[in-house]
């Protein structure tokens, strides 16, 4: 099918610019904590470990499933986005596993918090406390909105 959400890559493009930001800062970031040294390298180190694979996993699976927001909000409904389906599906069943990660990468966060303040770091500390509020963010909005997509396109399947 060649339609926008078709996995042709168009549906990546729609993907809120926000999303993209906070992870490609994220990712600057804890490249610059990485280098610094001491503490803040070592426990930037344990955060990128678990946070690098974790972008890209929502990348693939929870990103593209949110482009269809606006379509959504819009009440813009199109047979083709029950291709995204699978995706949700995937994601829904593997929440606990992603609810565990969430809690080792809340670890790690902490961890190089407390570094940042051992060594008076303030921006590595403001940089530890955004990226905490960013998986908070994932947890408690985020992720219900994956699985309230995945609702709401099987309840207007449905009728």
């Amino acid at each position: 099918m060649n339609s926008t959400f078709n996995w042709n890559g168009k549906l990546n493009l729609l993907v809120p610019r926000a999303l993209r930001s906070s992870h490609d800062e994220a990712r600057s970031e804890l490249a610059r904590a990485t280098m610094e040294g001491g503490p803040i390298a070592k426990a930037a180190t344990r955060v990128a470990e678990l946070c690098l694979p974790h972008f890209e996993h929502e990348e693939k699976s929870v990103f593209p499933v949110l482009a269809l927001l606006p379509y959504l909000a819009a009440r813009d409904l199109r047979p083709e986005m029950m291709e995204i389906m699978p995706l949700i599906s995937d994601f829904g069943a593997q929440r606990d596993w992603l609810n565990d990660h969430h809690q080792l990468i809340l670890a790690a966060i902490e961890d190089l918090l407390q570094a940042a303040q051992r060594q008076n770091s303030r921006e590595f500390a403001e940089f530890a406390y955004n990226l905490r509020v960013h998986e908070r963010m994932e947890e408690e909005v985020v992720f219900p909105t994956v699985i309230l997509i995945g609702n709401y396109l099987q309840d207007t399947r449905a009728h």
